[in-house]
């Protein structure tokens, strides 16, 4: 089924070369791959706008099937895959003209072919659908992705995450962060960039992760929270100036004293009401000393002066209190 709402095809040649790989010619399939690992940019364009004009579901079956088994399973085409970049240049510009449409028949021939292999019984073809449609912004595939990241091998999680982070929805969030705990390789720097482009979005599910059980994740906790507005959100940040990670410790910090004026009670609320040893002075002297509010610092001088007295810990806890009421009251 070929689909024809659309321009006149604009390379007839290499539509033909897709046409014979479709029936089987070999040559022909090597031809392609000839074309999409080809270091020259307009040859991997070429091929990629015949792929769109040929655009059939049966190509499309044929180019799902290319992408996850040949290309990412079995490695068919491992004569170019001894150059790494020719390897990248394949598995990139397959997966671009499945993300991109050219023409709303090809978008749904496109979709069929992928919905469809959500139910394939190969664990690779169902994956490939799920990371494609993921990139294609499909909401519906997130906990999908989220299965990956739980039973696929690294090169699958990987995809998963990065589909994560295309989706761009707040509900990835929590499995990006599951990620980004898994391991310091790859899928933890995927995850990190998939977290950071989510923005705002992560808001709740760093909260969350400013409990988690690893030092690292809080310490990302600490740093990707942004600026918050919810006081239950600084109220958790400013707990982390407690913690027994110096690094978590000192992120918070930093956060607190960015976010400024508005973090200034959930600090106040931490030192009044608990034990202050010497680290945890320190790193409560650095969230309320960092604050850009010249007048604000005045404000709190005598509470710098006593966390950075070795015996300031009763006073500091007084003080805070009392500057804490005054903020209540203002």
């Amino acid at each position: 089924m070929v689909l024809r709402d659309k321009a006149p095809i604009r390379h007839p040649s290499e539509v033909g070369i897709l046409e014979h790989a479709l029936a089987g010619d070999d040559s022909a399939v090597n031809k392609i791959f000839l074309y999409l690992c080809s270091a020259n940019f307009n040859l991997r364009k070429i091929m990629q706008e015949s792929i769109h004009d040929q655009s059939s579901v049966d190509l499309w079956q044929h180019m799902l099937s290319c992408l996850t088994i040949q290309c990412w399973e079995d490695h068919r085409d491992s004569e170019r895959r001894v150059d790494q970049e020719a390897s990248q240049r394949i598995d990139y510009s397959i997966t671009e003209v499945f993300t991109q449409d050219e023409y709303e028949g090809e978008k749904w021939a496109k979709e069929a072919v992928l919905r469809e292999a959500l139910y394939d019984p190969r664990p690779e073809i169902r994956y490939g659908a799920i990371y494609l449609l993921g990139l294609r912004g499909d909401k519906e595939m997130i906990p999908l992705l989220e299965e990956i990241l739980d039973t696929a091998v690294k090169s699958w999680k990987v995809r998963a995450v990065r589909a994560l982070g295309a989706i761009h929805d707040e509900r990835s969030a929590l499995p990006l962060i599951k990620a980004l705990a898994m391991d310091r390789g790859p899928l933890h720097s995927e995850a990190k960039q998939a977290l950071r482009g989510l923005g705002p979005l992560a808001e709740k599910a760093w909260v969350e992760a400013l409990n988690h059980p690893d030092s690292h994740i809080r310490w990302h906790a600490a740093r990707g929270l942004g600026d918050p507005t919810d006081p239950r959100s600084m109220a958790l940040l400013a707990e982390g100036l407690l913690d027994d990670n110096r690094e978590v410790r000192w992120a918070s910090a930093d956060a607190l004293a960015r976010i400024g004026p508005p973090a200034v009670p959930a600090t106040l609320t931490v030192i009044s009401q608990n034990t202050l040893s010497t680290p945890v002075r320190q790193a409560a002297y650095h969230a309320l000393h960092g604050v850009f509010s010249r007048r604000l610092r005045e404000r709190l001088k005598p509470l710098l002066e006593a966390l950075q007295s070795p015996a300031g810990n009763v006073e500091a806890s007084t003080i805070a209190q009392r500057l804490l009421e005054e903020w209540e009251n203002a």
